[in-house]
């Protein structure tokens, strides 16, 4: 048995979807003059959303945003890290032509900028991902906005991605499922 990558698989099921829809709409149109209404054909979308989020302009603004907010720090630590790793070497090559007593402040010195060296980078590492996280969920939040009225305007019934994005009522069944689920 061979398997259809899930992309190619995914298409196929929406061509047949497609294809019930068309077939829905022939035979509504075949009764239409017998007095009934004819179904309407759902119009269905997808957005590739990873492409959207990493094409927007909103994405190459968050991008030089967080470059420009932490440059500084950045920066700041690469240069900590520079001067502790000069003492670091002087310490290994001149250690041993060192006084005890110079020596041992030299070593305390390193192991106390060390710590503290690491305390700075993971809260900076913890301010970059909160920064990041707030970003992209303003981007997520501004992307979904311009889907659901995409889809309003041009009269979409649903629009899918990595998940549905927008459903309009009539292919909207979660009142129904809610409903089963609470036993009505």
């Amino acid at each position: 048995m061979t398997y259809l990558p899930l992309k190619r698989a995914f298409v196929v099921v929406l061509l047949g979807l497609a294809g019930t829809a068309a077939m829905a709409q022939e035979a509504a149109d075949a009764t239409a003059g017998q007095g009934e209404t004819a179904p309407q054909a759902l119009r269905i979308g997808v957005v590739d959303v990873a492409r959207v989020v990493s094409e927007s302009p909103q994405a190459a603004r968050a991008k030089t945003s967080m470059a420009s907010q932490f440059a500084k720090r950045k920066n700041e630590l690469e240069a900590q890290s520079n001067a502790l790793r000069q003492d670091m070497d002087r310490l290994s090559q001149d250690g041993s032509v060192m006084s005890e007593g110079d020596r041992e402040s030299l070593q305390s010195d390193i192991r106390d900028r060390q710590r503290e060296l690491q305390m700075q980078r993971s809260k900076y590492n913890d301010d970059v991902s909160d920064a990041e996280q707030k970003e992209f969920d303003q981007m997520r939040a501004d992307i979904l906005e311009v889907i659901d009225q995409y889809a309003d305007d041009n009269g979409y019934d649903l629009i899918l991605g990595d998940g549905v994005l927008y459903t309009s009522d009539a292919v909207d069944v979660t009142d129904e499922i809610l409903a089963e689920l609470k036993g009505g």
